[in-house]
């Protein structure tokens, strides 16, 4: 379902279903001072959810001076998601030198699919200007928990990405009478790490937790 406002004022409202044969999902191999990763087919999986998506103008012209060619612009995102495998007791998952793998010893019954967070939310604040190119925008991404590895007998591996903030900008401008476009980046502004893990026991496991950091880059561009 989708309604139009005028400009670029619109919000939209999705559902999804789908039944997925025998979807590809990874999984943890462990030995002494080995980790490694492999893959097998889970016998069937559901995924189902919804997404809502705005974008929501407000001109800046009754500001005068600077704002006057300018406006507000809002955008956002958000995606609701659950799957689940269905993994019976005669299913098999047959893999490289075991092709008949029960499938219950890598999937368990009812899990998320990997990669599937239950929730991602993305929101853009920016000013743009209508009459050339320049814009000054603010990236909020957020996604919730999800698996990255199936676990086999032991837990699943969870990512845990959760929010980042990125700042943009882009100015168009002119040198000698050459068009130029400058770009100014800084990304992951608050340095948000990388969490991947799995908990045993209650203790917890880091698999893949490294510190991101911050970037930053600037680019120009000329036309010819």
């Amino acid at each position: 379902a989708e309604y139009y406002m005028g400009g670029p004022r619109r919000v939209s409202l999705a559902g999804f279903y789908k039944e997925i044969d025998n979807p590809i999902e990874n999984f943890l191999i462990t030995a002494p001072g080995i980790i490694e990763t492999s893959y097998a087919n889970a016998p069937s999986a559901e995924l189902y959810g919804a997404e809502f998506d705005i974008s929501y103008g407000i001109d800046l012209a009754d500001w005068g001076g600077f704002f006057e060619t300018k406006q507000f612009l809002i955008l956002a995102n958000y995606t609701y998601t659950q799957s689940s495998i269905s993994v019976g007791a005669a299913d098999l998952a047959p893999i490289p030198g075991a092709p008949n793998l029960i499938a219950s010893q890598v999937f368990d019954d009812g899990s998320p699919l990997v990669g599937q967070s239950d929730h991602v939310a993305n929101l853009s604040l920016g000013i743009e200007d209508l009459d050339k190119v320049q814009q000054f925008t603010v990236l909020f991404n957020y996604a919730s928990e999800r698996v990255t590895l199936r676990g086999g007998a032991l837990p699943d591996v969870v990512e845990d990405p959760g929010l980042t903030v990125d700042v943009v900008a882009r100015s168009a401008l002119k040198i000698g009478g050459l068009p130029l476009e400058l770009s100014l980046e800084a990304r992951n502004i608050f340095g948000r790490d990388n969490f991947e893990f799995q908990e045993v026991n209650g203790n917890r496991a880091e698999l893949n937790t490294y510190q991101v950091g911050t970037s930053f880059a600037i680019g120009l561009k000329a036309e010819f």
